[in-house]
């Protein structure tokens, strides 16, 4: 797949078929995200993967209380888009039946230029992203969790002897495709 394309034709999936993703699948997206840049070669990632059963189930119940948490900041940010709340609702509570999700953290605690690494780790879940597009599999960056201050829940439950969580990507084959929302203009100047 040509990168521009990759670039332009991803979407955030929101729903996702119950077709199984294989190990070499998740193994060859999280590689990719291995080889993301970051501020002085830090390499500042660590990812847990969740993929059985019992641990979907488990995430997919805390994520139903960030929601729970997160809903006052949609209801400003969509007032006059109920719809979408709704449908954040069911996606947050559900995870579109994710197969799979790969929650993102800092690899330690204390860095020097923790701004820095949150660059780095976002480079990673990027590239992630689009490895995850260019083998058919549909994926969502999700942030509501650190928006709605739980990222220490997640963090004490998933990766305690590790740093800050940074953001959790659900995967999956996607049950259908969204179109691009509008692009905002004047989002950039040339000088």
């Amino acid at each position: 797949m040509e990168t521009t394309a990759a670039l332009l034709g991803r979407r955030s999936v929101r729903k996702y078929t119950d077709q199984p993703l294989n190990d070499e699948d998740i193994q060859g997206i999280l590689t990719a995200g291995l080889y993301a840049p970051s501020a002085i070669d830090l390499q500042p990632w660590y990812f847990v993967v969740i993929k059985s059963p019992e641990k979907l189930k488990e995430f997919r119940e805390f994520m139903s209380d960030v929601y729970d948490k997160f809903e006052p900041v949609l209801l400003v940010r969509f007032a006059n888009h109920p719809a979408t709340i709704a449908e954040t609702k069911v996606f947050l509570k559900s995870l579109g039946g994710t197969q799979c999700c790969i929650l993102a953290f800092m690899y330690q605690q204390d860095y020097p230029d923790k701004k820095g690494v949150i660059e780095g780790v976002s480079a990673a879940v990027q590239n992630m992203l689009l490895a995850a597009y260019d083998k058919g599999i549909g994926s969502c960056w999700m942030t509501a969790p650190t928006r709605a201050g739980m990222e220490e829940d997640i963090r004490l439950r998933y990766a305690p002897e590790h740093g800050d969580f940074i953001a959790a990507v659900t995967l999956g084959y996607p049950a259908f495709t969204p179109k691009a929302p509008k692009r905002k203009t004047g989002r950039y100047l040339i000088i």
